[in-house]
């Protein structure tokens, strides 16, 4: 009889040993456990897509701080040009480069696509 609950006592060690190696084997480095190892790569290029939107956020801005100042130089120098030309003026358009990176122009599509 003790040979018999020697062996079983013998398996349950060795199960907990597997059960216990399991579970750290899923840890990740903060100490949580990782419920689907399988979206590591998933959630490693949603990461990498996060950082190129942030660095093409920072771009856009620069952009735009450029297009502004541009904006501003030409109108300087437009009313340069006016005050030498005896005050002849061009008609204005409503819609500035800023404007259409903006998206003040909206895309819709045709009537065929709608559901």
């Amino acid at each position: 009889m003790s040979i018999f609950l020697a062996v079983v006592a013998f398996f349950m060690a060795f199960g907990a040993l597997w059960f216990t190696s399991e579970v750290a084997r899923r840890l990740d480095r903060r100490g949580r456990a990782t419920l689907k190892p399988d979206l590591a790569p998933m959630q490693e290029s949603l990461r990498h897509a996060e950082k190129q939107i942030r660095e093409l956020a920072h771009g856009l801005d620069a952009a735009e701080r450029q297009i502004r100042a541009l904006n501003a130089r030409s109108g300087v120098l437009e009313s340069d040009v006016q005050a030498s030309s005896g005050g002849v003026k061009r008609p204005e358009t409503s819609l500035s480069t800023l404007d259409i990176l903006r998206g003040a122009q909206r895309f819709y599509p045709s009537e065929t696509y709608k559901n």
